[in-house]
């Protein structure tokens, strides 16, 4: 299903407005500076969360839950660095599900390759895995794939696109639950 909804952008902040930054988030040339593209990144993000989600959109969190749960309970050797957690203790984690109560819609994969920029604006390429979850299901996703791809600490300019754009702070205890849950995808 393609993603379609009303973008509610406010006007770009004067920096990145001048910049008019152009490619995929992952070209050679943000590689010196990739503080910009993760500023639009979390704007791109926020104004995603704040759109009106389309009819028939579902939640992914307990199926997501309950197959690493299941990875567990099979002792299947879990990701790093969660290979040093004990089974028991990892489990508890797990099944320790957020509220639910404040599903957004998602784009499921806010990933820095599918980032695109035109004029500093971001646009996150379709992946098919659109949902209605909490934001921090996104936002564990792009920080991991921020740090990952740059540094962690470029994650914090990404939040502070994100709150700019009108995103609220997400809430600590559920960005890490969802960073335990997405470590199993």
């Amino acid at each position: 299903m393609a993603l379609e909804f009303e973008q509610r952008s406010q006007s770009l902040p004067d920096d990145l407005e001048r910049l008019r930054l152009n490619g995929r988030a992952t070209d050679a040339q943000f590689a010196q500076n990739p503080l910009p593209v993760a500023r639009a990144m979390g704007r791109a993000l926020a104004v995603l969360h704040l759109s009106e989600p389309p009819a028939g959109l579902t939640g992914r969190t307990n199926g997501e839950a309950r197959s690493a749960v299941a990875m567990v309970e099979r002792g299947e050797l879990p990701p790093a660095p969660f290979d040093r957690v004990r089974p028991e203790t990892l489990q508890a984690m797990l099944e320790n599900r957020p509220d639910l109560s404040t599903a957004v819609l998602t784009h499921g994969a806010p990933i820095v390759s599918a980032a695109v920029l035109v004029d500093s604006v971001v646009t996150f390429e379709p992946a098919g895995t659109e949902g209605l979850d909490p934001a921090e299901r996104d936002l564990s996703i792009a920080i991991r794939s921020i740090a990952e791809t740059f540094t962690s600490e470029v994650a914090a300019t990404f939040l502070d696109g994100y709150v700019e754009a009108g995103g609220t702070l997400p809430h600590g205890p559920t960005l890490d639950w969802y960073g335990v849950v997405a470590a199993f995808r």
